[in-house]
C-alpha cells in the first residue's frame, strides 16, 4: 500500500511516516501543496493524510483537487481546528475522515480503519 502525508511541520511528518510505514505504507511525504501534487501525478496511492494548513494551498483545497481526480482515494484531513468543518467541507464524502491534532499513532489507526482499509499492527 502507498501512503501520501502532506505535513509541512517537520517532526510531526517524521512521527506521522514512522507510523504509517509501521502500518504496512510506503509513504511519500510532501511539505507542500506542489510537492503533493507532484508525488500524486505518480499515482498508485492507497491513502492521503493531508494537514489542513499548508503554506502554499489550504489543505481542503487540495483535498478537493485530489478528490476530483481520484474519486474513490480516502483521505484523512488532519487538523487542530473543529472537526465539524471537515464534515462541512465534505459532507456526502464518506471516504474523507477528519484526522484532529495533535493525534497519536492509535488515532491515526483508527482513522485509517474507518475508512475501510486494514492495515498492520
Amino acid at each position: 500500500m502507498r501512503a501520501l502525508l502532506v505535513e509541512d511541520e517537520a517532526l510531526v511528518a517524521l512521527i506521522a511516516e514512522e507510523a504509517l510505514s509501521g502500518f504496512g505504507f510506503r509513504v511519500t511525504v510532501a511539505g507542500s501543496g506542489a510537492e503533493a501534487r507532484r508525488a500524486f501525478a505518480e499515482g498508485g496511492l492507497d491513502l492521503a493524510v493531508i494537514d489542513v494548513g499548508l503554506p502554499d494551498i489550504k489543505g481542503y483545497d487540495l483535498a478537493g483537487e485530489l478528490r476530483s481526480q481520484a474519486p474513490d482515494l480516502p483521505i484523512l484531513m488532519a487538523s487542530g481546528y473543529d472537526a465539524g468543518d471537515v464534515a462541512a467541507r465534505f459532507p456526502d464524502d464518506t471516504r474523507v475522515r477528519a484526522l484532529g491534532k495533535p493525534y497519536t499513532e492509535g488515532d491515526l489507526a483508527e482513522a485509517i480503519r474507518s475508512l475501510g482499509l486494514q492495515i498492520q499492527g
